[in-house]
């Protein structure tokens, strides 16, 4: 497969995750933990979305994590289920982390609605810095990990059929069907 960045970009980007990265460590170590998680927050979505815009060429959904529409419990779900499927180079994710990752994602949702309620605003400063020291390494190992996929994925030359069980199985597909019947 051809990259779909220039070289230029590329190496911009791996200059941007680099930043980010040293960002995710300052903020943690100020103690600035509602920024550290935001920055986790975002390399998850990155991540995952640009690993799902890689092999979902022919899924007749693939826009579905695109603008919110899927949240990124969906999208982990749907590279789990490309993983289980042995799809295109994406048997080597370590589904063990992407759970990890959608279980951190989770965590985080509930201190992000909890944040300004009386009943839980005191705390969340200690809260917000654990959840940042367990998302730092998973942001690492999921940095490593895309780079693996991308490296392998550059070496196929013709993408396979996107799997129908992946398809039926997409959240959005079963939502859209249920609207529409």
């Amino acid at each position: 497969m051809q990259a779909q960045d220039s070289y230029e970009d590329r190496l911009k980007m791996v200059e941007m995750h680099d930043d980010v990265l040293a960002r995710i460590d300052s903020a943690i170590k100020k103690k600035q933990s509602i920024e550290a998680c935001w920055l986790c927050y975002a390399c998850f979505e990155s991540r995952i979305t640009r690993t799902l815009e890689k092999v979902s060429a022919y899924c007749s959904k693939r826009n579905c994590y695109q603008n919110h529409r899927v949240g990124i419990a969906t999208r982990v779900d749907c590279l789990k289920r490309l993983c289980n499927l042995g799809y295109a180079g994406t048997e080597h994710f370590d589904k063990q982390l992407l759970d990890n990752i959608k279980g951190w994602c989770k965590d985080r949702n509930k201190l992000v609605h909890a944040l300004v309620t009386l009943n839980n605003y005191s705390g969340m400063d200690k809260k917000f810095l654990d959840l940042a020291k367990r998302g730092k390494p998973l942001v690492e190992e999921l940095y490593k990990q895309t780079t693996a996929f991308r490296n392998e994925y550059y070496e196929i030359e013709t993408m396979p059929v996107f799997p129908e069980d992946a398809e039926n199985k997409c959240r959005l597909k079963k939502k859209e069907e249920s609207s529409n019947g």
